[in-house]
């Protein structure tokens, strides 16, 4: 009668192992597979390139640069759902991108022929909105020509004239 107990119980033993080992080895994900995981999830997005991904401890570290918080916030909001991930820190720092004064510069670059023509000793260069004069000008004609350049909307006018 007892084995004949044991005999009916072995079945439901066995299920609770099975399941037992099941929960365990679910649970037995390494950092390095997560750290993979979250990596793959990084690198389907052009925009994240400059971000790193590393884990301990099931806690995902972000660090790296984006553009702006916008990526910053979607990189963490990615990592945070890949599986196994408990906690995210996100390091990324934001340095947006430089601005481009390519037009600019070649707009004062047009004009400037134009207001130099009267200060044959004057020259000018053109670099990321910046201009800087060089030469000699007269004390009466250097407000003129300041006149003249400022009307391009240079971001700034570096002036290494030296008046007579």
């Amino acid at each position: 009668m007892k084995i004949m107990k044991l005999s009916n119980s072995l079945p439901m033993i066995t299920l609770i192992f099975l399941f037992g080992v099941f929960a365990i080895s679910c649970n037995n994900v390494s950092d390095a597979d997560i750290q993979t995981n979250a990596q793959e999830v990084i690198a389907t997005n052009p925009e994240l390139t400059g971000v790193q991904v590393s884990v301990q401890n099931r806690v995902a570290t972000l660090t790296g640069v984006v553009q702006d918080e916008a990526i910053k916030t979607y990189a963490e909001n990615q990592v945070a759902e890949v599986n196994h991930v408990t906690t995210v820190i996100n390091e990324i720092q934001v340095v947006p991108p430089a601005p481009d004064y390519s037009a600019l510069d070649t707009s004062i670059n047009s004009g400037l022929q134009d207001a130099l023509k009267d200060h044959n000793t004057v020259t000018a260069t053109v670099q990321n909105g910046v201009v800087t004069l060089e030469g000699e000008i007269n004390e009466r004609d250097l407000p003129t020509l300041m006149e003249k350049i400022n009307a391009l909307q240079p971001e700034q006018v570096v002036n290494n004239i030296t008046v007579k």
